[in-house]
């Protein structure tokens, strides 16, 4: 009996701890101390006694995860673990077009093979096709990815 209690008991603290440090990891201990206890309940009591401990088990962390969680939204602890806006953002637009492939510049960093380049006037986000690419060194535009070009040296 001490052993159905025992894991009811830390199936229900490994819950109210995943909730405070999400991960998945103590949930998925939490089930398995849920089972572990079912399995004592079948094994000493037999299959009724197993079914009220899995329910009751079950019912009891819903009951507790609904109490922490509007226990939670009323503390100033419970303020700061939950988020109270949605993260909005947004990526770069791509920095040219097609029409860019053969254009000229130069290399404004060196390319090994990611730098920057100046071409027209601008200075872009490159990778270079040849590796290495010293600073200063003409290069010209082969290709675009989408948030770069790909260039090579001249």
């Amino acid at each position: 009996m001490s052993m159905i209690i025992g894991c009811i008991l830390a199936a229900l603290v490994l819950a109210f701890v995943e909730v405070l440090l999400p991960g998945g990891v103590l949930g998925v201990l939490a089930a398995l101390c849920v089972l572990a206890a079912t399995w004592f309940g079948f094994d000493v009591y037999g299959p009724l006694a197993a079914i009220v401990v899995f329910c009751g088990t079950l019912i009891g962390m819903a009951v507790l995860l609904l109490i922490e969680f509007k226990w939670l939204l009323k503390t100033s602890i419970g303020q700061h673990l939950l988020l109270k806006t949605s993260v909005v953002g947004h990526t770069r637009k791509p920095p040219a077009e097609n029409s860019m492939v053969g254009h000229e510049g130069i290399a404004l960093t060196r390319l090994n093979p990611s730098g920057r380049v100046v071409i027209q006037g601008k200075n872009y986000d490159a990778c270079s096709q040849d590796g290495y690419i010293q600073r200063n060194q003409p290069v010209v535009v082969v290709a675009q990815d989408t948030f770069k070009l790909i260039i090579k040296q001249q």
